[in-house]
């Protein structure tokens, strides 16, 4: 393997032997930060191998599955979070292809005048329809009920060393449904929030209700019914659900061991979240339960009696009581990332473990211990004079049970009446079905994201998507997906009379072979002049270059070849702003691409495009190159994992994902890097 150049901005396209084993969770470092970090968890020594973490790729969309009964009994609100090689080298496919013939031009001429050529298209206007992506809230899947409980509790802020009140609803709004549920319907997320678990076998079990209708106000998650068995740790690790300041992170005799977090999202906007029942070490769990003081003795169905009984039993399980390694990993003060792994789920406190506990201490459930998170998101109260400081919110947007009959409303995708604030997925993702895409395009953009990179491919005849939104981007923009040629030539005289321009093109084809395009806009300056083209064949893309390139100078800032019966087809933006040399391949074999790469690389030129362009059992490749002004990487055929790891790789050292194209029945990416 050749030896990568030490200025982090070479691009080798060599076999590769690492394939991760894992996928890892994507997490944003902080709301006001545009650099995406993929941070990294390991799995614990108790966990057996079967219980893996999740693809977290799909962890947000994936169908809810049944899970151990969580025992919590009636506690009315007094309870209290795409990928790529390893190394500098892409994994290549080493199978031959028919060799097609090379498009390459380099423009020299340094000419920067305004030309007649704007709004340049070749396919008439149609009028067929797309869906407009506005994020528009359907109707609620189930009834809710949002002033739910009847009281405030405090807990204690250790970072700024006061007493804080939390409450339901039903305190802060004095029982009155109607202003509870407006108020909750006005709620819409400033920053993302993810699952606070990323264990493959983990999934809501109680909800915003008890099965009973009682208040809960918070969400219960634990391992499903086929998790566990004699011998397996209930536990799973417990991650922060966002960015934020530690406040309290102690024990409590109800809540056990409890970590609260504080998020300011970029608009300044504050959120809490909550983790209860954790562990923190086997010795000092045992003795805090010991320690406590029960209300009556005499009262042998009393939790704190019988948890007091659990902790004195002798012999006490590890796998209950969790080992001394288990142990709270932040406190008061400490700021953590979003996906920073903060604790172990546990069963602490007589909250936690006193409902699934006989009267003589022995658990009724010995596999699992009532182990479980209990997680509540607060939002700062909208009646402070109540004495209530943060309120409860649904972190799914239900506000309803969460049992066999209701589970369905917190998959993603189930129509719901009040914005959900946990992600529907990751701001960096693949292969994620495009209806999710769709349905919750308002996520995102309502926090000030846009859209980097987007392509929209198909696994069977399932369309999925892969692509980025970040932070930092121009505000004004747009994107259509999945568009058929007509559609796209409409909205691009719709949009281009709005002066927009196309800035990043994917195609994919329907089952019956059409082309679909997915374009993303960009506002044009106001010096720039473009044409942009559509399934022309290669004898009118070479027409179009020797008029619009060597005549006119500009320039190729987009370029897709696409196959369509057998033809191949081109889809291109041609502009004249900042023009210099350039190059534009496609049609090559795996080897001559490399070759290019290298030799362009020690020209001083990068990649902007890596395409694949796919026809029948063969795949060709191309791409377009400016000259280098930035550190950059870019690779092509890797697996979802290696995507996987290689994001997590150069997220870490700053890198945004800037290209990202899916083919080959979605099993392989190609994506550029940029710093």
């Amino acid at each position: 393997m050749k030896t990568p150049h030490t200025t982090g901005r070479s691009w080798y396209a060599r076999p590769l032997t690492l394939v991760c084993e894992l996928q890892k969770a994507l997490k944003f470092t902080a709301p006001l930060l545009s650099t995406l970090l993929l941070l990294t968890s390991t799995l614990i020594a108790q966990q057996p191998a079967e219980e893996e973490e999740a693809n977290l790729s799909e962890l947000h969309y994936r169908a809810i599955k049944p899970t151990a009964k969580v025992l919590e009994g009636n506690e009315p609100s007094l309870m209290k979070p795409t990928p790529v090689p390893a190394g500098n080298a892409a994994r290549i496919n080493t199978a031959r292809f028919t060799k097609a013939p090379l498009w390459s031009r380099q423009l020299t001429t340094a000419a920067n005048k305004q030309l007649e050529v704007d709004n340049v298209q070749l396919l008439p206007v149609a009028a067929a329809p797309v869906k407009v992506m506005n994020g528009t809230a359907p109707a609620f899947c189930t009834t809710p009920t949002v002033a739910i409980g009847c009281c405030w509790y405090g807990i204690k802020d250790e970072y700024n060393n006061k007493n804080v009140n939390y409450a339901s609803p039903a305190s802060v709004f004095n029982n009155n449904e109607n202003d509870a549920r407006a108020f909750a319907q006005s709620l819409q997320p400033a920053m993302p929030f993810y699952l606070p678990y990323t264990n493959s076998k983990v999934y809501p079990a109680g909800a915003w209700q008890y099965d009973n209708g009682n208040g809960h106000g918070s969400v219960d998650f634990l391992k499903t019914a086929d998790a566990y068995g004699s011998g397996i740790d209930p536990t799973f690790g417990v991650y922060a659900a966002a960015p934020g300041r530690v406040l309290t992170a102690m024990w409590n005799d109800l809540f056990g061991n409890v970590v609260i977090i504080e998020h300011t999202a970029a608009n300044g906007t504050k959120y809490r979240t909550g983790y209860f029942h954790l562990r923190n070490g086997f010795d000092h769990d045992i003795q805090m339960a010991k320690n406590i003081a029960v209300s009556n003795p005499n009262d042998k169905d009393a939790r704190d009696t019988k948890y007091k009984k659990f902790a004195n039993l002798a012999n006490p399980s590890t796998l209950l009581w969790g080992t001394n390694a288990q142990k709270l990993k932040v406190k008061a003060g400490d700021y953590v990332n979003a996906g920073q792994q903060i604790a172990y789920a546990g069963n602490t406190g007589f909250g936690g473990a006193g409902w699934g506990l006989n009267q003589d201490g022995t658990p009724s459930d010995p596999n699992t211990g009532n182990n479980h998170l209990h997680f509540m998101l607060w939002v700062k109260s909208p009646n402070p004079a109540t004495g209530v400081d943060w309120m409860e919110v649904d972190p799914y947007g239900v506000y309803a049970k969460a049992n066999s009959n209701t589970n369905e409303c917190y998959e993603v995708g189930a129509n719901g009446a009040f914005n959900r604030f946990f992600a529907p997925f990751y701001p960096s993702f693949h292969n994620v079905p495009v209806q999710y895409i769709t349905r919750y395009w308002g996520y995102y953009t309502g926090m000030g994201m846009a859209l980097q990179t987007l392509s929209v491919h198909k696994k069977g005849n399932t369309y999925l998507a892969s692509g980025s939104f970040q932070y930092g981007l121009p505000s004004a923009w747009y994107c259509r997906i999945n568009m058929s040629s007509d559609q796209y030539q409409q909205y691009f005289n719709q949009y281009g009379s709005q002066g927009y321009m196309p800035r990043q093109i994917s195609v994919t084809k329907d089952n019956s072979g059409n082309p679909l395009f997915t374009v993303i806009w960009k506002k044009k300056a106001a010096n720039e002049a473009f044409a942009a083209v559509h399934n022309i064949d290669d004898a009118a893309w070479n027409t179009k270059w020797k008029t619009l390139v060597e005549q006119q100078k500009m320039r190729v800032a987009e370029h897709v070849a696409y196959s369509v019966n057998g033809k191949r087809l081109h889809a291109g933006v041609f502009v004249n702003i900042n023009p210099g040399g350039f190059y534009e391949y496609y049609g090559m074999n795996p080897a001559d691409f490399n070759k290019k790469f290298d030799d362009l690389h020690k020209a001083g030129f990068m990649t902007i495009n890596v395409n694949a362009e796919e026809s029948g059992n063969q795949t060709a490749f191309g791409g377009v190159w400016w000259p280098r002004n930035k550190a950059y990487y870019a690779y092509y055929n890797m697996s979802p994992a290696e995507y996987q790891s290689k994001f997590n790789s150069l997220g870490q050292q700053g890198f945004q994902l800037f290209r990202i194209q899916g083919y080959a029945n979605s099993g392989l990416f190609s994506a550029i890097w940029m710093k």
